[in-house]
């Protein structure tokens, strides 16, 4: 059984706002974020094949970082991702399956603007995966959730069963593969998380329980909360 890991890259960070780069490449206390993942992935030592999904307009200044930051990946695992976060993840299924992964091989997948990952977050992802196979990590939610509609308060739900989507997604290859590929142009409309791929295909996904300090970083102040945390871990 290989053990595989796909960093989705092809963001472009039109959530951002004014900034140059792509959030992945922007740095946190001197390092590219997307460097900051893949370290701490490879560091882990969990996984047989690394593979990254990025924006063609992106992938020559991606290896250039890869080249200044020492981290070797073969070029050939460098993908081009598509118009939407459901093409790239297919995009990158379909080299795998080029590649004769098998059903019963893991395929995890993690964000790159997440690089706070350690290695028992990892390792909590693959156990789950070969006792279910498919998972995602969920972090409980603290603050009072509300439903709201046209300004008005519906519902207070009980927030014992509510939980924050995180990274990483992780699967046996087979199920994956047969959910996206069974995948209607409607459904692929709706999908915003890749564990979402096989829970609409009604294959049951399981959880483990993530890290607060996995946070994604989309906005600023996201970056601002990346830099006290790499303090706290790192220095």
């Amino acid at each position: 059984m290989r053990r595989n890991v796909v960093v989705l890259a092809g963001g472009i960070g039109k959530r951002m706002g004014d900034v140059k780069l792509p959030k992945q490449f922007l740095e946190i206390n001197g390092i590219a974020t997307i460097a900051l993942t893949l370290k701490n992935i490879m560091d882990s030592q969990l996984f047989d094949s690394l593979y990254i999904v990025i924006h063609k307009k992106w992938k020559q200044y991606l290896e250039e970082l890869l080249t200044n930051s020492q981290i070797v990946i073969p070029r050939e695992n460098i993908l081009y991702g598509g118009e939407e976060r459901i093409d790239s993840i297919e995009n990158a299924l379909d080299i795998l399956k080029q590649r004769e992964t098998k059903d019963e091989d893991i395929v995890l997948f993690h964000d790159a603007v997440r690089p706070f990952i350690t290695k028992e977050l990892l390792d909590r992802a693959l156990n789950t995966t070969l006792k279910y196979g498919a998972c995602v990590a969920v972090s409980p939610v603290k603050d009072t959730m509300i439903i709201v509609e046209k300004g008005i308060a519906l519902d207070m739900p009980n927030r014992s069963s509510l939980f924050h989507g995180q990274a990483p997604d992780s699967f046996k290859f087979g199920i994956i593969y047969d959910c996206i590929k069974g995948l209607k142009p409607e459904e692929k409309a709706t999908i915003t998380g890749t564990a979402q791929i096989c829970q609409i295909k009604g294959v049951e996904v399981h959880t483990y329980l993530g890290d607060e300090r996995n946070i994604k970083i989309t906005s600023i102040m996201d970056l601002f909360l990346a830099k006290a945390i790499y303090r706290e871990l790192y220095e």
